[in-house]
């Protein structure tokens, strides 16, 4: 796995996705990878390894099983996964259920949010 060229992975399953995939590209200057299922993330993460995970939908499409597979094949580089939903369902129970996951968000994103995102997350994989 490569670390070094560093990318955001938005894995998404819902319309908006391609919206929030929109704004990213224009915050991070393209190097977004869009997986429309679980097998096609890990096909890129082993790859080479994401600075940020965007899991976008509800919870009951992201496993307990597979966010701890993800978290553990992103521990090298300290990545960090978020979880995104839509702001009219809400759908993401307490985070002692996900302790994989680093943070939740409500569509729509802000530019600014989205800004403070990626810039956490790159400072995290640089610490």
């Amino acid at each position: 796995m490569d670390s070094s060229n560093g990318y955001v992975l938005l894995l998404g399953q819902h319309f908006g996705a391609d919206l929030t995939f929109q704004s990213l590209s224009k915050q991070v200057q393209g190097r977004v990878f869009v997986a429309q299922s679980t097998e096609q993330a890990v096909a890129r993460i082993e790859q080479s390894i994401p600075y940020l995970v965007i899991l976008s939908g509800t919870h009951q499409n992201w496993s307990p099983a597979f966010v701890d597979q993800l978290r553990e094949t992103v521990k090298p580089l300290g990545t960090t996964i978020v979880a995104l939903t839509q702001s009219h369902e809400p759908s993401w129970s307490p985070q002692e259920e996900h302790p994989g996951i680093d943070g939740f968000l409500v569509e729509p994103l802000s530019k600014d949010v989205l800004n403070l995102l990626v810039e956490s997350a790159v400072a995290k994989t640089t610490l």
